[in-house]
């Protein structure tokens, strides 16, 4: 098997507790920004999790999608104007031939994947030959995360949603597709066709809203301890996997394509 690119960004890193207490919902435009800057945008393109409407952080991208498809396991009631198709069923299950899109993209969806192997295999089956997949979710290296399992290994997840947090949602999480290396092994594993790994880590210290008022002085301080002095413990993780190319491609294209993803995301570093 091919060697796989890997390669590491921590974006807007370094900044007081305050700074990221002021922008707490920055991580969406920074998503939608990486979104915007892919090439093939303007092709067939996968919503994994399209839910009920447009996620509100992804509507700066709609514009520029050529025609946008959809598949989440929650069925509704009026069809989505914004997409062409929209299946009703897991990503393992979704009814398209291989080499089918240019790209594809979720949003809080990984981190309830259970099984790794069988979404990242058709994950990669469906996008063409130099497509690209991103993913945003939790950071399982994030102790939002630990929690998160730990409440649900001791029965206390759904409890928490109907006393405490009404806006957090009781399905089952694992990260296991929120972890870099679980990701690297799972690929290298399967021996799918990814010639490019990126992943991206973002502080925020929104994870506190989850605690009761009384008790988010323990989520800032943990913060302000230990997480934002810790790039790879932020709270925001985000992936962008590439199929790998066909043997033959234009090399200059490939060349061009890399320059204005590094361009765009050096813009985005700064910007942030």
């Amino acid at each position: 098997m091919p060697d796989i690119q890997i390669n590491y960004h921590f974006l807007d890193t370094g900044k007081t507790f305050e700074h990221y207490a002021n922008r707490r919902s920055s991580f969406q435009s920074i998503y939608a920004d990486l979104l915007s800057s892919e090439p093939r945008l303007s092709g067939k393109v996968l919503d994994i999790g399209c839910g009920h409407a447009i996620n509100p952080t992804l509507e700066k991208i709609i514009s520029k999608v050529g025609t946008l498809d959809g598949v989440d396991p929650f069925p509704l009631i009026d069809p989505p104007l914004h997409l062409r198709n929209r299946w009703t069923c897991k990503l393992e299950d979704v009814p398209v031939e291989r080499d089918t899109y240019d790209m594809a993209y979720s949003y809080n969806v990984v981190e309830h994947v259970e099984n790794v192997e069988s979404f990242l295999a058709k994950a990669i089956e469906i996008l063409a030959p130099g497509a690209v997949y991103w993913s945003l979710s939790p950071n399982a290296h994030h102790p939002f995360t630990w929690a998160t399992r730990l409440a649900e290994r001791l029965g206390l997840k759904k409890t928490y949603v109907k006393n405490i947090n009404q806006k957090a949602n009781d399905y089952p999480a694992y990260y296991r597709l929120s972890h870099d290396e679980r990701i690297v092994r799972a690929i290298t594993a399967l021996k799918l066709p990814v010639s490019q790994i990126d992943f991206y880590f973002v502080p925020n210290v929104h994870w506190d809203t989850y605690f009761p008022r009384a008790l988010r002085i323990i989520a800032h301080l943990f913060d302000r301890c230990w997480l934002l002095r810790r790039p790879k413990r932020s709270f925001i993780f985000m992936f962008r996997l590439r199929k790998r190319p066909l043997l033959g491609e234009v090399l200059s294209e490939n060349s061009i394509e890399q320059g204005k993803l590094s361009s765009d995301r050096a813009n985005i570093a700064h910007q942030t």
